[in-house]
Formats: C-alpha cells, sequence, structure tokens
C-alpha cells in the first residue's frame, strides 16, 4: 500500500516522465501517424515513384523526375533514422505534398493528379500540427487554385490540355475544391480537438483516480495505524497477566519488567526464569541478577526518563555475564504499567553466536584481501616472467650462435658454456616465479620429484634467517605422475609452514625423499593398497609442535594458527588437496615442544617419459632452405631469429611490426612456407596474426611463441589453427627442430576455430 511519500514519488515520476502517460497525449499520435506515413511511403511508395519517374522521362519532364527521387530518397532515410526531429519530418512532408501538387497542375494540367496533393495539403497539416496551420495551408491552397484560374484565363495555352469555357469551369471546380477541403480540414481538425479533449479529460480521470486511490491507501493505512495503536493500547491497559504471560513467554530472550524506583522483579518470562532458577517476582532485580548488594552502578534506569521523568526512549548497551561468559544485547525503555506509573522493561538477547559469525566474516574479509594480494602477485610474475624471457632468449640465443663461431676458440666456448650454464639457472628461476605464483596450468606427467624439491630448496633457502639451517636428503630414483606446479607448490606450502614454526628460536628443517615399499609398511596407509612402491617426501622441523587439538583441524580450510595478517588458512588444505587428487596419502606426527613432521606417500609411475629438450644431440640440428616470416615486437630477438634462422639454411623476411607483416604476408603469401610469431605485441597480437594468416591462407603452418602468457596455452594455440607452440627461450636445436616439424608434418592443415 502507499504511503503519502510514494504518492508524492509517482506525481514527481510522471511529471519527469512524460512518456509514461504518451498514450494519453496527442502528439504521441501524431508522431505515431506520421511514422506510419513515412514508413508506408517508404515502403510501398515505388510502386508510385517508378511509373511517375517513367511518364516524366517519356514526357521529358526530367525536372519532374528529379524532384519525385529526391523525395522517394527523403523518405526512405527519413523513414528508417531517428534522428531526424518531428516538426521537420512534418514540415518536409507537407512541403513535398504541396510543391508536388502545384507542379503537376502546372505540367499536366488541372485534370491530373495535382489537386489531390493539394486536396490533403490542408488535410494533412490539421492532422500533423492543429487547426491553425490547416487554416493557412486553407488560404495557400486558395490563393494557389485561384492564381492558376487568373493564369488560365490570362494564358490559356499555360496548359496543354483545354476545354470549352475552360475557365469557368475551372472557377466553378476551384470553388467546389476549397469548400470540400475546407469542409474536410476543418471537420478533422474539429475531431482531432475532441480527441484532443477527450484524451486530456482521460488523462485526468486517471490522473484523479490515482490520486484518489493513493489517498484511499494513505487513508487506509492511517486508519489501520490507529487501530492498531488503539488495539495495542487496550490490550495494555486491559489484557490479563496470563495474556501477557503468553507473549512474553514465546521469545526466545532474557525478558523482565522492574519497579524504576524500588527495583522490584514485576515480571520474568519463561526464558529468563529458565536460566535463573525459576520465578524471581517480587525480589531485587540487582541480588538475583548480578548477585549485588545494592543498586548496580550501570544500572540504566537513570537514562530511562529525562529530568521531567517523561520515557527517553530506547537504550540499547552490552553485557558480558561474568557467571555464564556469555554476550548480551540490552534493549531498555520505560513504558508505564497498568497502573499508569512507569516501569522499566528489559529485553537481553543473547549475542553470543552472532559476534562470533562477525568475528568469522571479519577474518573471512581479511583472508579475501590476502587472496587478492596474491592474485596481483601473480600478475605482476606473469609480466615479470614475460619480459625477462625475451631477455633471456636473446642471451641464450647468441650464446648458442657465439659458441657455433668459436668452436675452435677452446677457452671462449668454455667461457659461453658458463654464460649458457647462467642464463638456463635464471630460466629456472622464472619458471620458479611462475610456479610460486600459481600461474602454470595443471599438466600431471611422468616425473622425478628430486628435481622439484631441490629448485624449491633454493627458492625457500634465500627467504630464511640465518637461525634456520635446511638438511636436504633425496635418494628417490623413482618417477611419479604429477604436476611439476603443483609439487613445487607442495613443497613450499610445507616448507614455510616449517618455518614459520622455527622463527623464534630457529632450528633445522629436513627435507628427505626417498623411495619405499608398501608391502613392509603394512596394511595401515590408507589409498595406497593397491601399490607395491611409492616415493615418500618428509618435511620435518624442530619447531614448537601442535597439540593434538590443532593437529585435528590443520587440514580444514581457513584453519590457521598464525598470527594475522601472517596466513589465510589455505595453504595445508591445498596441500592436501594435491596429494589426494593424485592417489596419494598425506600424514603427520606432531607434539607440542618436540617439532612436525609431515609425511606424504605417492604412488610410482609404471614409466618416465624422456625429456626431450636437453637430450638432442648437436649434431642432430634439423635444418631447411623454406621462406620463413618472422614477427616480433622486440629487436633483438628478430635480429636473433635471422641470424639463427639463416644458420639452418632458411630464407628469412623479418618484422618487428605486426601490422607491416600482415601487409607483407597479405602481398604475397605464397612466399612464405611457415610464420613464426611471438603472442604478445602491440596493435595486433600474435594469436590474431595467425588467425588472419590462416583465414588469408588455410593450412600455412604456425609457430608461437611466448615469453608468458594467460591469453594463450597450447591447446587453444591448436584449436586456432598453430600448429606448434613454444616458451621462451628458445634453444636452437629445439626451434630447428619444431620449424623442422612443422613443415613436414603440414601441422597446419587443420581448420582454425574460434577462442572463446
Amino acid at each position: 500500500m502507499l504511503t503519502s511519500s510514494d504518492r508524492l514519488k509517482n506525481i514527481i515520476y510522471r511529471a519527469t516522465h512524460p512518456e509514461h502517460d504518451s498514450q494519453f497525449s496527442l502528439q504521441y499520435w501524431r508522431e505515431r501517424i506520421l511514422g506510419v506515413i513515412y514508413l508506408t511511403v517508404a515502403v510501398f511508395g515505388a510502386t508510385a515513384y517508378l511509373p511517375s519517374v517513367y511518364l516524366s522521362i517519356r514526357e521529358e519532364i526530367r525536372w519532374l523526375a528529379f524532384f519525385n527521387t529526391l523525395g522517394y530518397a527523403w523518405f526512405l532515410y527519413a523513414a528508417f533514422t531517428r534522428r531526424i526531429a518531428f516538426k521537420t519530418k512534418a514540415a518536409v512532408l507537407l512541403l513535398f505534398i504541396y510543391v508536388l501538387g502545384v507542379s503537376l497542375i502546372l505540367r499536366l494540367g488541372p485534370f491530373a493528379a495535382g489537386p489531390f496533393w493539394l486536396f490533403i495539403f490542408p488535410v494533412m497539416a490539421g492532422l500533423l500540427f492543429g487547426m491553425q496551420v490547416s487554416l493557412v495551408c486553407l488560404g495557400l491552397n486558395a490563393l494557389t487554385v485561384f492564381g492558376f484560374g487568373f493564369l488560365i484565363a490570362a494564358n490559356p495555352q499555360t496548359v496543354d490540355f483545354t476545354l470549352p469555357n475552360m475557365v469557368a469551369k475551372w472557377w466553378v471546380i476551384s470553388a467546389n475544391f476549397i469548400l470540400l477541403d475546407t469542409v474536410v480540414t476543418l471537420s478533422l481538425a474539429v475531431l482531432l480537438r475532441g480527441l484532443k479533449k477527450t484524451l486530456d479529460r482521460q488523462h485526468q480521470i486517471q490522473m484523479s483516480l490515482e490520486d484518489k486511490h493513493a489517498e484511499l491507501q494513505t487513508a487506509n493505512i492511517n486508519l489501520t495505524r490507529e487501530i492498531t495503536e488503539r488495539q495495542r493500547a487496550e490490550s495494555e491497559l486491559k489484557s490479563s497477566h496470563e495474556i501477557l504471560l503468553t507473549v512474553v513467554d514465546s521469545i526466545d530472550a532474557d525478558i523482565f519488567v522492574a519497579d524504576m524506583e524500588t527495583h522490584e522483579i514485576l515480571l520474568m518470562n519463561r526464558h529468563m526464569q529458565d536460566n535463573y532458577g525459576g520465578d524471581r517476582s517480587g525480589e531485587k532485580c540487582w541480588r538475583v541478577f548480578k548477585e549485588e548488594t545494592a543498586v548496580c552502578s550501570q544500572c540504566p534506569v537513570t537514562k530511562l526518563v529525562d529530568v521531567e521523568g517523561q520515557p527517553t526512549g530506547l537504550h540499547l548497551w552490552e553485557y558480558q555475564s561474568a557467571s555464564t561468559g556469555r554476550q548480551y544485547l540490552n534493549l531498555d525503555r520505560a513504558i508505564h504499567w497498568t497502573d499508569g506509573r512507569l516501569v522499566q522493561l528489559q529485553i537481553a538477547m543473547d549475542i553470543t553466536e552472532l559476534t562470533r559469525i562477525q568475528k568469522e566474516k571479519l577474518n573471512l574479509e581479511i583472508q579475501l584481501r590476502q587472496a587478492q594480494k596474491m592474485e596481483a602477485i601473480g600478475t605482476l610474475a606473469g609480466g615479470i616472467a614475460h619480459d625477462f624471457n625475451n631477455i633471456l632468449a636473446a642471451i641464450i640465443g647468441y650464446t648458442e650462435i657465439s659458441m657455433e663461431v668459436d668452436r675452435g676458440n677452446t677457452q671462449l666456448v668454455q667461457y659461453l658454456r658458463e654464460v649458457m650454464t647462467a642464463a638456463h639457472r635464471a630460466k629456472d628461476l622464472t619458471a620458479q616465479i611462475l610456479t610460486f605464483s600459481r600461474q602454470a596450468e595443471v599438466e600431471p606427467r611422468p616425473m622425478r620429484l628430486g628435481h622439484v624439491v631441490r629448485e624449491a630448496v633454493k627458492l625457500i633457502r634465500a627467504s630464511l634467517p640465518s637461525t634456520i639451517t635446511i638438511e636436504e636428503i633425496i635418494q628417490s630414483k623413482a618417477p611419479i605422475v604429477a604436476d611439476p606446479t603443483q609439487m613445487h607448490q607442495v613443497v613450499m606450502n610445507l616448507a614455510t609452514n616449517a618455518a614459520h614454526a622455527m622463527e623464534s628460536e630457529g632450528g633445522q628443517l629436513t627435507i628427505e625423499l626417498d623411495d619405499i615399499d608398501l608391502r613392509s609398511e603394512g596394511a595401515g596407509i590408507e589409498g595406497l593398497a593397491a601399490c607395491d612402491q611409492a616415493v615418500q617426501l618428509v618435511v620435518r622441523d624442530t619447531g614448537k609442535g601442535m597439540p593434538a587439538s590443532v593437529r585435528d583441524r590443520i587440514f580444514d580450510p581457513y584453519f590457521t594458527t598464525k598470527a594475522k595478517g601472517k596466513g589465510t588458512g589455505m595453504g595445508l588444505a591445498v596441500v592436501h588437496g594435491i596429494i589426494k587428487s593424485y592417489g596419494g596419502e598425506i600424514q603427520v606426527e606432531s607434539q607440542p615442544g618436540q617439532g612436525t613432521a609431515f609425511r606424504i606417500l605417492l604412488p610410482v609411475a609404471d614409466a618416465l617419459r624422456p625429456d626431450a629438450d636437453h637430450d638432442r644431440p648437436a649434431d642432430e640440428t634439423a635444418t631447411g632452405a623454406e621462406s620463413i616470416l618472422v614477427v616480433d615486437d622486440e629487436p633483438q630477438i628478430v635480429s636473433l631469429l635471422e641470424i639463427m634462422l639463416a644458420s639452418l639454411g632458411y630464407r628469412v623476411l623479418a618484422f618487428t611490426d605486426s601490422v607491416k607483416a600482415l601487409e607483407a604476408f597479405e602481398a604475397n603469401p605464397r612466399e612464405f612456407h611457415l610464420v613464426l610469431t611471438d603472442m604478445t605485441m602491440p596493435v595486433i597480437t600474435g594469436q590474431e596474426l595467425a588467425r588472419r594468416v590462416l583465414q588469408i591462407r588455410p593450412g600455412l603452418p604456425v609457430v608461437l611463441t611466448t615469453g608468458y602468457s594467460e591469453q594463450i596455452n597450447e591447446d587453444k594455440a591448436r584449436r586456432l589453427g598453430i600448429c606448434k607452440f613454444l616458451f621462451k627461450p628458445v634453444l636452437r636445436n629445439d626451434l630447428a627442430r619444431v620449424l623442422r616439424e612443422a613443415l613436414d608434418e603440414a601441422c597446419g592443415s587443420q581448420i582454425p576455430q574460434s577462442i572463446h
């Protein structure tokens, strides 16, 4: 039901949004009619336009053909655009009707279609603009037909077709024309004026009904409120003690009424009686509730009335019970009792759980902010990885070229090998940064865990204080099936937690990796009953350890014992999920003061896939003689690729501008056998360049390289039609192999798909 404020809002809305009542506006219907006229002429006008133009050209009335063409073009444009105002469209329509009518009379005589157009001229003016404009148009019509009569009288050869007594007949025709035109125009104008009054009256009636409805609703609300107030007052004055108890006993809160002067308890609800050992009515509230010997120091009675003894309204305050430790929100006010005196009414609601929920919500908000920070760090790491990999590509590439050029200089080659070693370490460091920031995709594959453990230890060693030492015992040779990124995350989380446990007093972090025979372990390991061999990872610290109550919850999401801002409570939950997803088992052993040991068991894989990245002998480098289009926005990379590919026998056309590269390809798409492009480039990315190139020449092999990109991976690249996908920095032998495979396999023949 509407209140007075709602009614006012409706009035303001109708005033500021006239389209709300558009159906009651004559202008609304005029615009609708004009739109129908324009649309009808635009759609069906060709039936009149084409014969008229044909006849005009045949009769050599070329200006009339031009005028008809111009008019029809206007109607076509104006019918389908909203940019032209109503008055402009209506005025042009009237002008077109009048000019066409006059032109037809002057050219084809009084018995052609001209009088029909002049007849409709004031009628349409009255319909679109009202009576005043229609009267002006009637006058203009009268001047036109009478003027034409004078013109015939003065020069009968004005028209090609004449009749006996032409002038007299024209005056009779003109008089009847003006009379009928006036009758129709004025009738339509009167009809429109009556319609406008009817619409206005209907609008006023509707507005009046809405106002009356709003008034009735307001009156109904006020009446309902008055009745409710009266019923409440009568209930307070007339209801019995039993009815009052029925109401207050149904509320799950402590409710009592006490005399404001004597502090004698007058009423306790059932909930409060259960908490304080029965009905304590008649006793002092400070003795029953606080076990005090006098009035409580924080008694709210003095705040419930003003200096004149009148109630001040609701008073809220919180209180924690010393006996139960529960938190209460107290609502106190002064009310008139059944005998007319002012008494204290208190409702005490237990908000212990609400307070706990609010604290948990605050903790979740803190965890969310921490997660957002980690996401920002991951984005930053991706950007750094992209730029750093481009730098490493130049370093590794030019070093490889230098080693090829100066093979006879043993000392220089040795130095260059050291540069390559350092560059590969930098490459591995970039991969570690991406792993730490969780930017790598999950790709489980056969792998040896020892390499991941060593890299994780390198990464964490620099962040540990000197009071913590690391002992690394890696003896495992067996492979497992897992994603290296996730396993790196597991080791980092466990090692970081161990370091936190020892940061105050120092200690030793031990990481062990070995192979075990599960048959000797007995049947107590869940999830690994079907396996005989497993890889065991143990992360042990000499920290303060954990009690059983904490140990039982460490894998719960968002559970953490770290100080505010030092942990999200998700680390061990993530570790648990990763290990379980690979069919493994995780165990924890910890006692207060005796440190903690996490033991992870993962099933051994059947075989380890050979790593082709570094095992290809130098003398197996693949070569070719094809023409390759190279695109990269880094000049150093472009120069390097030109040298590399030229040394492999390929013909190279290189660009640092992807737009110019596309233009060169469009100019001669059959010149190139393969396109080698970077992913992240200004204006046109490598992904977009590949799409356009394959549209022009489907089946062309395209190889995409990137230092790092969230938008593309190997699967998306293949769906685009890109046959090979490489991460920078790329070694010379790897590049040669990939290019040769792409050219020999014709892998670009697949149909590209859209990537969403």
